[in-house]
């Protein structure tokens, strides 16, 4: 007996711990993913998108609810479903998005190539470039393995951000297109004109794009992830998230 194979077994103890140690990564993780996704369900989700995101904000709560209650286990379910929710969720902005940008791409590209401007071609091709790497990681990201939740989740958020970036050059390729010489020249003088900043391209879309004005600065005020109009729909939750509409909820109470 005592030359026998002995093999080590994991105990329900080992088991809480191990979820305790990953429900806790989890949740982090998904602070950012709520974060960086509110945005853009607030401004341009459609009613299928802001569902799934409502019942993945209701259950993170009581996942977050379930740790704070040491109950490790049945908060690991629900992280696991809020994060099933998330890539659903994820995948379809990540598509939307990809779709999106490359319409305003190409709704963009016969101006610029009319005109021929350098600038504006540079800043074209840096948008195909970009939406076409979010095509790649898009794919990457569809085959991930299942369980890898979180993994495929950022993937998710490297493409969206790729597709976002699109619209940001397409946006500068139709100012530098439209922008007369004798302006950039004055501009230039004063420095380089900064792109980056938020003020700086939004006068830039009141100028120069005055027909279609409030389409370019929603599309704008989105690839810099501002609420267009507040509260975004994670306050408005948040402040009243209503999460005894989850079904399993009144069993947690009960059990926990």
């Amino acid at each position: 007996m005592l030359t026998q194979t002995t093999y080590s077994q994991r105990t329900k103890s080992s088991l809480s711990a191990g979820n305790q140690r990953h429900s806790q990564k989890s949740l982090q993780d998904n602070v950012y993913f709520f974060s960086f996704i509110n945005t853009t369900v607030s401004n341009t989700g459609t009613d299928e998108e802001k569902t799934i995101f409502t019942e993945a904000v209701r259950r993170d709560l009581i996942s977050r609810m379930l740790y704070m209650k040491f109950a490790f286990n049945p908060a690991m379910k629900e992280i696991r479903t809020t994060q099933q929710l998330l890539i659903t969720l994820f995948s379809k902005i990540a598509i939307r998005e990809i779709e999106s940008a490359t319409t305003l791409l190409n709704e963009i590209a016969p101006e610029v190539l009319q005109t021929g401007n350098k600038a504006s071609k540079k800043y074209m091709s840096l948008g195909y470039r970009s939406v076409d790497w979010a095509k790649k990681v898009m794919i990457m990201s569809d085959n991930i393995q299942e369980k890898n939740y979180s993994i495929r989740i950022y993937e998710y958020v490297k493409a969206i951000k790729n597709a976002k970036y699109c619209k940001r050059y397409a946006i500068i390729a139709l100012i530098e297109n439209r922008i007369p010489p004798e302006n950039k020249i004055l501009l230039e003088k004063k420095g380089r004109i900064n792109y980056n900043k938020f003020k700086t391209v939004k006068e830039f879309i009141d100028q120069y794009i005055p027909e279609n004005k409030e389409k370019y600065n929603k599309i704008h005020s989105d690839n810099f992830y501002k609420i267009e109009i507040p509260p975004s729909i994670y306050d408005t939750l948040i402040s009243n998230p209503e999460i005894e509409k989850i079904p399993e909820f009144k069993d947690y109470i009960k059990e926990n």
